[in-house]
């Protein structure tokens, strides 16, 4: 008999460790064949005052990371983790930082029809190898039909400002729990773990659980 475990994190698809943090998450997920998972998917906005039609990107890394040197280095860094967790990013494809808002919308659609996650992976690989503003909606349509959740009601959502207050105040509320920065996850609202956890943290709070 498989035991349930449920894992919600808190991301935001513009968050490299967010991708670092999931892939050592899936490794740790195949370690346990006795476990069922059910990952949640919840809104986590890096810039939430970023401009809707985003920002240059070297603009943006120089001002967060206070000059162009200090980018480059917290980048390489990067890159170097996801190297070693089968991650080649293509950080010079990538021109916009984008606002991310449309793409919590897009999750919390694919939420309806059980596909966030793939839906998650989608998002990260098309900004982080493939250099796409993730916060255009054209693309976010496009993701939308590869995934096979598309109509013109699904679309019209999307372009809406419907569900925007609640996933405003599920983001708020994160912040009030104290969740600061992502990837957060949150393991069967038992067991906080912050960050791109190395896989063997989380294999321990499986096998906590599971005895």
């Amino acid at each position: 008999m498989k035991i349930n475990i449920t894992i919600d994190i808190y991301s935001d698809a513009i968050c490299p460790w967010c991708y670092i943090g999931f892939k050592k998450l899936k490794s740790a997920m195949t370690r346990c064949r006795n476990v069922k998972f059910n990952l949640i998917w919840r809104p986590f906005q890096l810039n939430p005052d970023m401009p809707l039609e985003g920002m240059d990107r070297k603009k943006y890394l120089e001002f967060k990371f206070n000059g162009k040197e200090n980018a480059l280095s917290t980048y390489k860094s990067i890159y170097e983790v996801g190297l070693k967790n089968d991650i080649h990013f293509q950080f010079d494809k990538i021109f916009i930082t984008p606002n991310t808002f449309s793409s919590h919308k897009l999750l919390a659609l694919a939420y309806k029809f059980e596909k966030q996650t793939e839906v998650v992976e989608t998002l990260f690989y098309d900004y982080f190898i493939e250099g796409i503003d993730i916060g255009n909606l054209d693309e976010l349509i496009r993701i939308a039909k590869q995934h096979n959740i598309s109509s013109l009601d699904n679309f019209e959502y999307l372009r809406s400002n419907a569900d925007s207050n609640n996933l405003l105040a599920e983001e708020s509320h994160a912040r009030e729990l104290g969740i600061t920065g992502v990837p957060c996850f949150i393991i069967n609202k038992q067991f906080i773990l912050f960050g791109a956890q190395d896989k063997k943290n989380f294999i321990e709070i499986f096998n906590k659980i599971s005895r």
